[in-house]
């Protein structure tokens, strides 16, 4: 068997570190497409259109943004920005369940985006309130999460 010279070497030992780090990279990214966001269900939330209560609903938190809260309103799916005070209506096709949790695509900007006045955020006592009117369809969203519960108490 023939040796190696340095520079050969070196170049099989640099191609041999990069296949082995590219097992360890995520698919999305490889592939060149989006990171996927995982939502954990809000069991506690109150979700109310125009006064009044809605059929069928869930509402979802992102795992790492916390402004992010993700409204699914029969087969629409809403993305509220609570930092941003931006809503998005996210395509149904890409929201997939997994579990009790929902993952999807992390937004491009190629959602359609609701224009969206009246933004109020205030702390109620033991819930936030997210209140915005969404213009097109003239509704207002009011949603109600509670304040997650604190296990540390001083004494």
């Amino acid at each position: 068997m023939k040796s190696l010279g340095k520079p050969q070497a070196k170049l099989r030992a640099a191609k041999l570190a990069l296949f082995a780090a590219s097992a360890f990279v995520p698919s999305a990214t490889i592939a060149g497409g989006a990171a996927t966001i995982t939502w954990k269900p809000e069991t506690t939330a109150l979700l109310k259109l125009n006064g009044r209560a809605v059929r069928t609903w869930n509402v979802y938190r992102a795992e790492k943004k916390k402004d992010w809260i993700l409204v699914q309103l029969g087969h629409r799916y809403l993305l509220l920005d609570s930092k941003q005070h931006t809503v998005r209506e996210l395509d149904p096709a890409t929201v997939k369940a997994k579990g009790k949790n929902v993952e999807c695509p992390e937004p491009q900007g190629q959602e359609r985006r609701i224009e969206s006045t009246d933004w109020d955020l205030r702390d109620i006592g033991p819930a936030e309130l997210v209140h915005v009117k969404l213009l097109d369809y003239g509704n207002v969203l009011e949603l109600q999460l509670r304040h997650p519960y604190n296990f540390r108490v001083a004494y």
